[in-house]
């Protein structure tokens, strides 16, 4: 596992770098795209590898997730997303039906 809710969610983030996870991800019109190649995945494109929620340190209101997606075409990045009240629910729909790493 490279992600741990013991981090916050910068350091988790520069832990996925480390790893490989070196492109950013938006969510629009049911897909993802790539910010580093401009590229749209839909879900068949993509494997969710790994997840992990945080709170705020001042405001455990203030949720947010990490995603972790490796796309086929070899490219790994990371999603973000509010969590709880203030999510994106067709995002975390759309991610949580990806296909799982290892499952």
């Amino acid at each position: 596992m490279i992600l741990s809710q013991k981090n916050t969610l910068t350091e988790d983030i520069t832990a996925a770098r480390k790893e490989g996870f070196t492109s950013d991800f938006m969510f629009r019109n049911g897909r993802l795209t790539c910010r580093t190649n401009n590229k749209d995945y839909t879900a068949e494109d993509c494997t969710l590898i790994e997840y992990c929620r945080h709170e705020g340190m001042n405001d455990p209101s203030d949720s947010s997730i990490l995603f972790l997606i490796a796309c086929n075409d070899g490219i790994k990045g990371c999603l973000t997303s509010a969590y709880g009240v203030d999510a994106d629910t067709e995002l975390i729909e759309f991610v949580m039906s990806l296909p799982k790493a290892n499952g």
